[in-house]
């Protein structure tokens, strides 16, 4: 058997681009599908824009993309602190799906609906959870059959995170109305924060002092914590 040195290299090149509603990182749910009103295309480059690659995808619902956590530093730790366990306890990271991670790479399970082959190839997308300019190494389309296991073990997060209430003072509802999307920035809006996306070490007695906010397609959303919820206080143009 031929050993691969554990240091061989290896050349990737980005097939295409993210265009999503998520200007910045903060803010963008941790799995995909938490936010299904989130909106996004994947533009293909180059060579790859061509109608003749994606033959036949408009058949699958579902696809997996390899990414680049692009964002995130090059360095990488062995052990790291999910989110989901408070920030706190740490785990070894192929135990995790961190963007602290070698080499980078992810992988999202996004919902495919439409594609656009009139000068270039566009892929629309949702359900993404990927920052704008994300670089997409590869598509392969979800076989439901192979890769849905609903009996396989989830470890230290078994059910889908827990949600917190997301409410409107008048003038962020009045800013909504505004808006010819404004009932689907407002899903979209819901769905973000109703996954509290505060640091954990924020989320103490003094919290509602505290005024955060999250780029979502072209405002800023400014929302602070009230009792057990979330408020959203303004939305202003970004």
């Amino acid at each position: 058997m031929t050993t691969v040195p554990a240091n061989e290299a290896f050349s990737l090149e980005a097939i295409g681009h993210i265009q999503s509603d998520y200007p910045d990182k903060f803010g963008i749910p941790r799995q995909p599908g938490l936010a299904p009103a989130a909106r996004a295309e994947l533009v293909l480059e180059g060579a790859y824009a061509d109608p003749l690659a994606v033959r036949g995808l408009d058949a699958f619902s579902h696809l997996w993309l390899t990414f680049v956590f692009h964002q995130s530093p090059e360095r990488w730790t062995p052990l790291v602190r999910p989110p989901r366990l408070g920030g706190n306890a740490k785990v070894g990271v192929f135990a995790s799906r961190s963007t602290h991670r070698p080499n980078r790479l992810g992988l999202s399970l996004v919902e495919l609906t439409g594609i656009e082959t009139r000068g270039g190839v566009r892929l629309r997308l949702a359900g993404c959870d990927l920052v704008s300019g994300t670089p997409v190494l590869d598509i392969k389309p979800y076989l439901p059959w192979a890769e849905a296991r609903p009996e396989a073990r989830a470890g230290f997060a078994p059910e889908p995170p827990p949600r917190v209430a997301v409410g409107f003072e008048a003038a962020a509802r009045a800013a909504l109305a505004c808006r010819p999307d404004g009932d689907e920035l407002s899903a979209l809006i819901c769905q973000v924060l109703a996954q509290d996306p505060r640091p954990a070490y924020h989320r103490d007695k003094g919290a509602a002092e505290r005024l955060y906010g999250v780029r979502l397609r072209d405002v800023d959303v400014r929302f602070r914590a009230v009792g057990d919820g979330l408020r959203v206080v303004e939305i202003a143009p970004a």
